[in-house]
C-alpha cells in the first residue's frame, strides 16, 4: 500500500559555501520552493510571488517551465532577480520579461523623482544606478549623509586590486559646483572615476568642468575614458545608454547557465 507521507519536510538551510547563496537575509533554498511548486502546479501554470525578495520562487518557476508574476516594493530586489535570471538562464530570458512600475519615459521618471516621501525618491536613485550599470552596482543604503556616494561599481584597473567608480544621482537643480564636489569625493575615496547621473540636462559649464578632470587609461581597456562622465536620464531611457566597462564585481554571484529560456510569459511589478 506504500507509505503515508509525513506532515513535515526536512530541508537543509543554505550554508555559506552554497552556490545559491546571495547574501539576502531571508533567502530560501531552491529545493524547498521546487517541492512546493511541483506539488501545487503543473507546467504552464502561473506562479504568483507577491513579495519576491531575491527571487527564489521566480528562478525555480522559470526552471520548472511555469509562468510567473513577481511583485516587490523596491527596485533593488527586482534588479537582483533580473541579474539572477540572466546569470542562470542567459541574456535571452530578459527579453521575455515584462516590467511594470518603473520609469519607461521622461514623464514617469520625473514623477518618481518628485514623489513626496524619501523612501520612494530613493527608489529613483536605485533605479537610475542599477539600470545604467546593468544591475551590477552596489547601492548606498545609508540614510541621511551619504558622503556624496549613491552607488559604486568595481572594475579591473592597472592596480592589483579592483578599482572603484563612484555614482551620484541628482534629480533637482544642478550646477558646475556639483561636478567639483564629485571630483573631491573621487579624491577622498581613492576612486578611479566618477559618474554623474542627472534628471536635468547639464550646463555647458558642467560639461567643461567634467572635462578638466582628465582621462583614465588602463592596459585592460581598448580606449581611454573620462574620469568624470555626465549621463542624463533621457540617455538612459531613450538611447539605452549603459556603463560599457567589464566589471569585477556584480550584484549576484555568477551561476552556471542551466538552460536556455523557453519563451514563457513572465512579469514583474514594482509596487512603489
Amino acid at each position: 500500500m506504500g507509505k503515508v507521507p509525513e506532515d513535515w519536510w526536512f530541508i537543509s538551510a543554505l550554508n555559506r559555501q552554497s552556490k545559491e547563496r546571495l547574501g539576502y537575509p531571508t533567502q530560501k533554498p531552491e529545493v524547498l520552493l521546487e517541492r512546493i511548486i511541483k506539488a501545487s502546479s503543473d507546467q504552464g501554470d502561473v506562479i504568483l510571488d507577491a513579495y519576491c525578495g531575491c527571487g527564489t520562487t521566480v528562478a525555480v518557476s522559470q526552471r520548472l517551465d511555469r509562468k510567473w508574476i513577481g511583485i516587490d516594493i523596491t527596485y533593488q530586489s527586482i534588479s537582483l532577480i533580473l541579474k539572477r535570471l540572466e546569470d542562470t538562464f542567459g541574456e535571452g530570458v530578459l527579453v521575455e520579461i515584462e516590467l511594470n512600475g518603473i520609469p519607461k519615459d521622461m514623464n514617469s521618471a520625473i514623477a518618481l523623482a518628485n514623489k513626496k516621501d524619501d523612501r520612494t525618491r530613493k527608489e529613483f536613485e536605485k533605479w537610475a544606478i542599477l539600470t545604467y550599470t546593468n544591475n551590477r552596482a552596489i547601492v548606498n543604503e545609508k540614510k541621511g549623509a551619504d558622503r556624496g556616494i549613491d552607488g559604486v561599481v568595481y572594475f579591473q584597473g592597472d592596480k592589483d586590486e579592483p578599482e572603484k567608480i563612484i555614482l551620484q544621482v541628482k534629480s533637482g537643480n544642478i550646477k558646475s559646483g556639483d561636478i567639483r564636489d564629485l571630483q573631491g569625493t573621487i579624491t577622498l575615496e581613492g576612486a578611479a572615476m566618477g559618474i554623474f547621473i542627472t534628471l536635468k540636462d547639464p550646463t555647458k559649464a558642467m560639461i567643461k568642468t567634467a572635462k578638466t578632470a582628465g582621462i583614465y587609461q588602463s592596459k585592460f581597456m581598448s580606449q581611454s575614458l573620462d574620469k568624470i562622465s555626465i549621463v542624463t536620464i533621457e540617455e538612459i531611457l531613450e538611447d539605452k545608454k549603459r556603463l560599457d566597462i567589464k566589471l569585477s564585481y556584480e550584484v549576484l554571484k555568477s551561476a552556471e547557465k542551466q538552460k536556455e529560456t523557453q519563451g514563457n510569459q513572465l512579469k514583474f511589478n514594482l509596487d512603489i
